[in-house]
Protein backbone atom coordinates (compact mmCIF):
# COMPACT_ATOMS: atom_id res chain seq x y z
CA UNK A 1 0.00 0.00 0.00
CA UNK A 2 1.48 3.52 -0.82
CA UNK A 3 2.61 5.24 2.26
CA UNK A 4 2.63 9.18 2.41
CA UNK A 5 6.26 9.85 3.80
CA UNK A 6 7.16 12.76 6.00
CA UNK A 7 9.46 14.12 3.07
CA UNK A 8 6.74 14.63 1.06
CA UNK A 9 4.44 16.58 3.43
CA UNK A 10 7.65 18.97 3.80
CA UNK A 11 8.66 19.13 0.24
CA UNK A 12 4.74 20.23 -0.17
CA UNK A 13 4.34 22.19 2.48
CA UNK A 14 7.42 24.58 1.00
CA UNK A 15 5.64 24.56 -2.39
CA UNK A 16 2.42 25.96 -0.60
CA UNK A 17 4.66 28.53 0.94
CA UNK A 18 6.56 30.21 -2.05
CA UNK A 19 3.64 29.77 -4.06
CA UNK A 20 1.77 32.04 -2.05
CA UNK A 21 3.72 34.67 -3.45
CA UNK A 22 3.64 36.26 -6.99
CA UNK A 23 6.02 34.77 -9.66
CA UNK A 24 8.57 36.95 -11.73
CA UNK A 25 8.90 34.31 -14.12
CA UNK A 26 6.89 31.86 -15.59
CA UNK A 27 8.46 29.02 -17.44
CA UNK A 28 7.25 26.16 -19.65
CA UNK A 29 9.53 23.90 -21.82
CA UNK A 30 10.20 20.17 -22.77
CA UNK A 31 13.18 17.57 -24.31
CA UNK A 32 14.01 14.58 -23.32
CA UNK A 33 15.66 12.23 -20.81
CA UNK A 34 17.47 8.72 -20.35
CA UNK A 35 17.42 7.02 -17.39
CA UNK A 36 18.97 3.34 -15.62
CA UNK A 37 18.89 1.75 -12.46
CA UNK A 38 22.02 2.08 -10.08
CA UNK A 39 23.26 0.60 -7.42
CA UNK A 40 19.89 -2.42 -7.50
CA UNK A 41 19.83 -4.51 -4.67
CA UNK A 42 17.38 -7.31 -4.27
CA UNK A 43 15.94 -8.60 -1.17
CA UNK A 44 18.61 -11.05 -0.58
CA UNK A 45 21.09 -8.30 -1.20
CA UNK A 46 22.47 -9.30 -4.67
CA UNK A 47 22.05 -6.72 -7.86
CA UNK A 48 20.36 -9.41 -10.60
CA UNK A 49 20.62 -6.38 -12.97
CA UNK A 50 22.69 -6.04 -15.95
CA UNK A 51 21.79 -3.38 -18.57
CA UNK A 52 25.58 -3.75 -20.37
CA UNK A 53 25.25 -4.03 -24.15
CA UNK A 54 21.61 -2.23 -24.07
CA UNK A 55 20.92 1.34 -25.75
CA UNK A 56 19.42 4.38 -23.20
CA UNK A 57 15.86 5.18 -25.23
CA UNK A 58 15.50 8.88 -25.17
CA UNK A 59 12.03 9.50 -23.87
CA UNK A 60 9.90 12.59 -23.84
CA UNK A 61 9.79 15.29 -20.87
CA UNK A 62 7.59 18.73 -20.12
CA UNK A 63 7.76 21.29 -17.28
CA UNK A 64 6.44 24.11 -16.25
CA UNK A 65 6.95 26.41 -13.11
CA UNK A 66 7.64 30.10 -11.62
CA UNK A 67 10.47 31.19 -10.53
CA UNK A 68 11.27 34.10 -7.64
CA UNK A 69 13.82 36.48 -7.23
CA UNK A 70 15.59 36.86 -3.77
CA UNK A 71 18.86 38.43 -4.43
CA UNK A 72 19.73 41.26 -7.31
CA UNK A 73 17.73 39.18 -9.80
CA UNK A 74 20.81 36.83 -9.68
CA UNK A 75 19.38 34.02 -7.42
CA UNK A 76 16.26 32.78 -7.83
CA UNK A 77 13.90 29.93 -5.75
CA UNK A 78 12.47 27.89 -8.86
CA UNK A 79 9.23 26.17 -8.17
CA UNK A 80 7.70 23.82 -10.54
CA UNK A 81 5.87 20.78 -12.27
CA UNK A 82 7.15 18.25 -14.58
CA UNK A 83 5.76 14.81 -16.30
CA UNK A 84 8.88 12.13 -17.38
CA UNK A 85 8.87 9.58 -19.24
CA UNK A 86 11.91 6.69 -19.07
CA UNK A 87 11.92 3.14 -21.00
CA UNK A 88 14.95 1.45 -19.42
CA UNK A 89 16.34 -1.96 -21.08
CA UNK A 90 18.25 -4.37 -18.61
CA UNK A 91 18.04 -7.87 -17.76
CA UNK A 92 18.12 -10.24 -15.32
CA UNK A 93 19.76 -13.81 -14.83
CA UNK A 94 17.93 -16.79 -13.62
CA UNK A 95 20.60 -19.22 -13.47
CA UNK A 96 22.90 -19.03 -16.54
CA UNK A 97 20.57 -17.59 -18.81
CA UNK A 98 20.21 -14.22 -19.41
CA UNK A 99 16.82 -12.61 -19.56
CA UNK A 100 16.06 -9.23 -21.43
CA UNK A 101 13.34 -6.71 -19.90
CA UNK A 102 12.05 -3.39 -20.57
CA UNK A 103 10.59 -0.60 -17.95
CA UNK A 104 8.19 1.44 -19.31
CA UNK A 105 7.62 4.27 -16.40
CA UNK A 106 5.69 7.81 -16.57
CA UNK A 107 5.95 10.09 -13.73
CA UNK A 108 4.45 13.64 -12.59
CA UNK A 109 6.08 15.32 -10.25
CA UNK A 110 7.17 18.24 -8.05
CA UNK A 111 9.88 20.37 -7.42
CA UNK A 112 11.75 23.59 -5.66
CA UNK A 113 15.12 24.67 -5.67
CA UNK A 114 17.03 26.92 -6.69
CA UNK A 115 18.79 28.80 -9.65
CA UNK A 116 21.95 31.19 -9.48
CA UNK A 117 23.37 33.21 -12.87
CA UNK A 118 26.92 32.35 -12.23
CA UNK A 119 28.18 34.07 -15.18
CA UNK A 120 26.99 37.18 -17.51
CA UNK A 121 27.23 38.09 -20.80
CA UNK A 122 25.98 40.58 -22.54
CA UNK A 123 22.39 39.45 -23.10
CA UNK A 124 23.83 35.24 -21.78
CA UNK A 125 23.29 34.12 -18.59
CA UNK A 126 25.11 30.78 -17.40
CA UNK A 127 23.45 29.22 -14.88
CA UNK A 128 23.62 26.54 -11.98
CA UNK A 129 20.67 24.60 -10.76
CA UNK A 130 19.47 22.43 -7.99
CA UNK A 131 16.39 21.21 -6.98
CA UNK A 132 14.65 18.66 -4.59
CA UNK A 133 11.85 16.74 -6.56
CA UNK A 134 9.12 14.34 -5.31
CA UNK A 135 8.16 12.46 -8.61
CA UNK A 136 4.71 9.78 -8.31
CA UNK A 137 4.45 7.13 -10.83
CA UNK A 138 1.00 7.57 -12.53
CA UNK A 139 2.19 4.45 -14.88
CA UNK A 140 4.31 1.27 -15.09
CA UNK A 141 4.87 -1.67 -17.03
CA UNK A 142 7.93 -4.41 -16.69
CA UNK A 143 8.12 -6.96 -20.18
CA UNK A 144 10.15 -9.99 -20.51
CA UNK A 145 9.41 -13.29 -22.07
CA UNK A 146 5.96 -12.05 -23.55
CA UNK A 147 4.83 -11.10 -20.28
CA UNK A 148 3.62 -7.34 -19.25
CA UNK A 149 3.45 -6.79 -15.11
CA UNK A 150 1.58 -3.88 -14.62
CA UNK A 151 4.15 -2.35 -12.13
CA UNK A 152 1.20 0.79 -10.67
CA UNK A 153 -1.35 -2.08 -9.93
CA UNK A 154 0.95 -4.42 -8.76
CA UNK A 155 3.21 -2.55 -6.19
CA UNK A 156 6.37 -3.63 -7.10
CA UNK A 157 8.17 -0.31 -7.51
CA UNK A 158 8.29 2.23 -5.71
CA UNK A 159 5.21 4.50 -6.24
CA UNK A 160 6.56 7.82 -5.39
CA UNK A 161 10.10 9.08 -5.11
CA UNK A 162 11.72 11.81 -3.48
CA UNK A 163 15.61 12.87 -4.97
CA UNK A 164 17.42 15.70 -6.01
CA UNK A 165 18.54 16.86 -9.41
CA UNK A 166 21.60 19.08 -10.63
CA UNK A 167 22.50 20.73 -13.72
CA UNK A 168 24.02 23.36 -15.58
CA UNK A 169 21.90 26.11 -18.20
CA UNK A 170 22.54 29.14 -20.76
CA UNK A 171 19.53 31.25 -20.84
CA UNK A 172 19.73 33.98 -23.76
CA UNK A 173 17.60 37.44 -22.81
CA UNK A 174 15.72 38.16 -26.56
CA UNK A 175 13.41 41.13 -25.24
CA UNK A 176 13.07 42.27 -21.62
CA UNK A 177 9.81 40.25 -21.25
CA UNK A 178 10.80 37.14 -23.45
CA UNK A 179 13.99 34.63 -23.05
CA UNK A 180 14.94 31.09 -23.62
CA UNK A 181 16.88 28.33 -22.28
CA UNK A 182 18.97 25.05 -22.61
CA UNK A 183 19.43 22.93 -19.84
CA UNK A 184 21.57 19.96 -18.93
CA UNK A 185 19.78 18.25 -15.85
CA UNK A 186 21.15 15.10 -13.80
CA UNK A 187 18.49 13.92 -11.41
CA UNK A 188 18.77 10.98 -8.88
CA UNK A 189 16.09 9.35 -5.25
CA UNK A 190 17.12 9.18 -2.65
CA UNK A 191 18.21 5.39 -2.11
CA UNK A 192 15.85 3.89 0.54
CA UNK A 193 13.85 0.24 1.02
CA UNK A 194 10.96 -0.11 -1.45
CA UNK A 195 8.24 0.50 0.55
CA UNK A 196 5.46 -0.03 -2.13
CA UNK A 197 6.32 -3.58 -2.95
CA UNK A 198 6.91 -6.67 -1.29
CA UNK A 199 10.27 -7.29 -2.18
CA UNK A 200 12.75 -4.93 -0.30
CA UNK A 201 14.41 -4.24 -3.06
CA UNK A 202 16.76 -0.81 -3.03
CA UNK A 203 17.72 0.68 -5.85
CA UNK A 204 18.46 4.47 -7.23
CA UNK A 205 16.50 5.59 -10.52
CA UNK A 206 18.86 7.85 -12.29
CA UNK A 207 18.22 10.01 -15.14
CA UNK A 208 19.75 12.49 -17.66
CA UNK A 209 18.23 14.97 -19.48
CA UNK A 210 18.16 18.35 -22.05
CA UNK A 211 15.46 20.54 -21.38
CA UNK A 212 14.56 24.14 -23.84
CA UNK A 213 12.52 26.22 -22.65
CA UNK A 214 11.00 30.00 -22.91
CA UNK A 215 10.25 31.81 -20.07
CA UNK A 216 8.37 35.02 -19.48
CA UNK A 217 9.16 38.36 -17.19
CA UNK A 218 5.61 39.13 -16.13
CA UNK A 219 6.81 41.24 -13.20
CA UNK A 220 5.58 45.23 -13.25
CA UNK A 221 8.42 47.75 -14.87
CA UNK A 222 7.14 49.65 -11.69
CA UNK A 223 8.64 46.90 -9.43
CA UNK A 224 11.63 47.20 -11.27
CA UNK A 225 12.36 50.68 -10.83
CA UNK A 226 11.54 50.32 -7.77
CA UNK A 227 14.39 47.95 -7.19
CA UNK A 228 16.83 49.84 -8.67
CA UNK A 229 15.90 52.18 -6.45
CA UNK A 230 16.13 51.02 -3.64
CA UNK A 231 19.90 49.43 -4.74
CA UNK A 232 20.72 52.93 -5.29
CA UNK A 233 19.85 54.31 -2.30
CA UNK A 234 21.79 51.68 -0.36
CA UNK A 235 24.94 51.93 -2.21
CA UNK A 236 24.69 55.38 -1.30
CA UNK A 237 24.33 54.95 2.58
CA UNK A 238 27.30 52.32 2.15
Amino acid sequence: MYKIKPQNIILLVFLVIVNSAMAQEIYVGSGFSTATFEDYVNSSGENTLDDSGYSKSKQPLFESGGRFDIYKDRLQVDVGAHYNKYRIKTSFYSGNLRIPMTYNLSYVGLKAGLNLDVIRYKKINFQFHVHLYNDWLVQGTNTYENEIIDLYEEQTIDNSVLGFHRGLGLEYQVTKKFSCYLRYNVASNFKEANEDSTSGEEYILKAKSIRIGVSFNIGTEKEKETEKETEKESEKKE
